[in-house]
């Protein structure tokens, strides 16, 4: 799709409606022109006519490459990313080459992009540019993507306050959802680190193509960039606690685990000792001709399980269940010792079917997240 925006010169708003065309620059003005998913024939076309160097228009047709600024005498070249959400709610990037001219703005880029459909959207309504010249429109794009990212921050902070419940619980979804935040922060932190930098190197070096208006207006992105970059160290910092938060829990969880079973090793040691010696084969074996022998046995058995299992309740390894609860306790802790493996099992594979079919992750006191 092709849009054409025309400004005559004290105008801050476009003549005419846009058009579906390449417009051609005013005598009196300058133009802008987006290309939005177009092909390399109608991109390279429309560079030509513009008068863009070769290097440039190859590099405007290039895979999506990191944030960057060059500077000749009469153009200037601007690579920069914004973002929108991909499959599975992660964050995924989408470049836009931006040429900037004495009297043209050429923004070429193939998805959709946010502060450029905000822009038109308000110029159509009648709206206009703060600062009418082409390097006020790269401000105003500027600070509009610039006010986009704190939407995805609010995103982040929600997804962390839902991460901190799974971690203390120790569920292994946790785990994936830091991993994936953690990298949607990356990528975040990656393009806004060298875009304010082109931001601030556009206000220094006074190319005669950005005037004062425009500059004001870049510093004012550049502040507002410092704040949001602030805001992704501190949620990589929360990130970091949520991440040893599940690792507590995970190890407190297995310690647990390995204690109940520790309590129950010992319990059934000296009982499977008794149930060895009398069955070995003696004939001299006392009680053994007993009438009543066998449950003597297993009442002297019984006994000292249960004076084992009040033992170790005293010194704290487990809870001390009254006489009346002990026996649905110790069912209870016998089920949950052997379900706990397949439990973990079950919950590693569902997150590996969200993982692939790009399903969101169900988070505690909402549907999805």
């Amino acid at each position: 799709m092709i849009r054409s925006f025309t400004w005559h010169e004290g105008e801050s708003l476009p003549t005419g409606e846009a058009s579906d065309r390449v417009a051609e620059p005013p005598d009196d003005g300058w133009v802008w022109v987006d290309l939005a998913g177009e092909s390399a024939e109608t991109v390279e076309q429309t560079c030509r006519q513009f008068g863009i160097p070769p290097p440039l228009i190859h590099e405007a047709l290039a895979e999506a490459s990191l944030p960057m600024l060059e500077e000749h005498r009469d153009l200037i070249y601007v690579v920069l990313n914004t973002f929108h959400l991909g499959a599975g709610g992660r964050i995924a990037p989408n470049e836009v080459d931006i040429f900037i001219g004495p009297d043209f703005v050429l923004s070429i880029h193939d998805g959709e992009v946010a502060s450029s459909a905000i822009l038109m959207e308000k110029l159509d309504q009648g709206i206009g540019l703060a600062a009418p010249s082409p390097s006020g429109l790269l401000a105003h794009l500027a600070m509009m993507g610039s006010r986009r990212y704190p939407v995805l921050i609010d995103q982040l902070e929600v997804e962390l306050d839902s991460l901190e419940e799974l971690a203390m619980r120790a569920d292994p979804r946790a785990l994936n959802e830091v991993y994936a935040l953690r990298r949607d922060v990356i990528v975040l932190r990656r393009v806004l680190l060298p875009q304010r930098q082109i931001y601030d190197e556009l206000v220094e070096d006074g190319h005669p193509l950005v005037d004062a208006a425009s500059r004001r207006e870049l510093e004012r992105v550049v502040d507002y960039q410092a704040q949001v970059l602030e805001s992704l160290e501190a949620a990589r910092s929360l990130l970091g606690s949520v991440l040893e938060t599940y690792r507590g829990a995970v190890a407190d969880q297995t310690n647990e685990i390995v204690r109940v079973l520790t309590v129950f090793s010992a319990i059934l040691l000296p009982l499977t000792l008794i149930s060895g010696i009398f069955g070995m084969n003696f004939f001299d074996i006392p009680l053994a001709d007993e009438p009543y022998g066998f449950w003597i046995t297993v009442g002297a058995m019984a006994l000292i399980a249960l004076t084992l299992w009040l033992y170790f309740g005293r010194r704290r390894f487990v809870g001390t269940p009254r006489l009346s609860e002990l026996p649905r306790a110790v069912g209870l802790g016998i089920y949950h010792v052997g379900t706990a493996p397949i439990r973990a099992v079950a919950d590693g594979i569902g997150t590996t079917i969200r993982y692939v079919t790009g399903a969101p992750t169900e988070g505690p006191g909402q549907d999805e997240t």
